[in-house]
């Protein structure tokens, strides 16, 4: 990664966390595409932010990323008129084989690269230019992420599942493009943004948009047949960041539900107030992707009665707060409940305080 000067570290100190954008970083930098993402604007996030897009491209020129902006469509001509006042951006109209030496050229100039299509729509557009062009595209609108019907920022729209939530109306069916290219573009990364929230939406887990994914398969286990064990535990110690001190906590698994790629995992144990929920694990990136919700929403539908703790430090906890019907803290721990009897409440406690830690302290 490159050596980031002390202005530059606080800028970013000031979008996320520290480990996260350093994680998005090295990801960036070693990706051998001719740019690290494609910026697909609409006219109307120009002509309000251009200016801020702008001062965002140049930061991201600083940090040694080159993205790219396609205009596309009958707005085409207009939205570039509009971005020609900032002299961060040079034009070329969109031809098969000139596109990366145009980038290239663009990044020797410490310039932004802007692909101009007026003759094809969108979609046409950016099936011509993934995956070979980036890998990444930022849907960058005025209105920002997409809205469920009652105002709420939908975080995931999940392509190929039926959505949880109705969408609000919109002035382009951005689903409807986003379910074409995962199916002709698989691998590719899919969000809408505002221009206001462009650094936060590709630097932090959490984002500042609505991504779109097809959704994943969950693999439901009974006991552990049929789980892949050593993925499952190099999941753990990568989630978790710290090694296990030892493995006897699988022996009391009863329920296991892993995303088919091993990218997160949810391990329950029995008991009798309700099933005790041992490990709640997803890799870095998959957080990123909506797995963790996909997990719980498949844990929540099959299973009423869950508790868990969790440290006190636990950045996840406001998450965790917002999914449980009650919570207790205790020293070290947070304990949350959901689905469980009053009556148990007391019992639960006193288990999660009393059980052993299964990672190795100062790992």
């Amino acid at each position: 990664m490159i050596a980031l000067n002390k202005t530059i570290k606080l800028f970013l100190d000031s979008i996320g966390r520290r480990d996260e954008y350093e994680f998005y970083l090295n990801k960036f930098q070693s990706d051998p595409s001719a740019c690290f993402a494609l910026l697909c604007p609409d006219l109307g996030s120009i002509e309000a932010g251009a200016e801020v897009l702008a001062f965002d491209l140049h930061f991201l020129l600083r940090l040694e990323l080159v993205p790219a902006i396609l205009l596309s469509g009958p707005d085409a001509v207009k939205m570039q008129q509009a971005l020609a006042k900032e002299p961060i951006f040079t034009f070329q109209t969109l031809e098969s084989g000139t596109t990366a030496p145009f980038i290239e050229h663009a990044r020797s100039l410490e310039k932004v690269p802007v692909l101009v299509a007026p003759e094809l729509d969108l979609q046409s557009a950016l099936l011509e230019l993934l995956p070979k062009t980036a890998k990444r595209v930022h849907f960058i609108r005025a209105a920002g992420g997409l809205k469920s019907q009652s105002g709420d920022r939908l975080e995931y729209v999940y392509t190929h599942k039926e959505n949880f939530q109705p969408l609000e109306a919109l002035e382009f069916d951005f689903p409807k493009l986003g379910k074409k290219l995962l199916e002709e573009r698989p691998g590719v990364h899919l969000s809408v943004t505002s221009p206001l929230n462009l650094l936060q939406e590709i630097f932090t887990v959490k984002g500042a948009g609505t991504l779109f994914r097809k959704g994943s398969e969950i693999l439901h286990f009974q006991r552990l047949e049929g789980v892949d064990q050593e993925r499952l535990l190099n999941l753990l110690e990568a989630s978790f960041g710290k090694k296990l001190a030892n493995q006897d906590f699988l022996k009391n698994v009863a329920q296991v539900y892993v995303e088919a790629a091993y990218r997160g995992a949810v391990l329950l144990e029995e008991h009798p107030a309700g099933l005790y929920l041992s490990k709640f694990a997803v890799g870095r990136e998959a957080r990123g992707e909506g797995v963790a919700l996909e997990l719980w929403r498949e844990v929540c539908d099959n299973h009423e009665a869950l508790f868990w703790r969790s440290s006190v430090q636990n950045p996840f906890n406001s998450w965790y707060h917002k999914q449980a019907d009650g919570h207790h803290q205790q020293g070290k721990w947070q304990i949350y409940w959901r689905g469980v009897s009053v009556d148990t409440i007391s019992e639960i406690v006193a288990y999660c305080m009393n059980r052993a830690e299964d990672f190795s302290k100062g790992a």
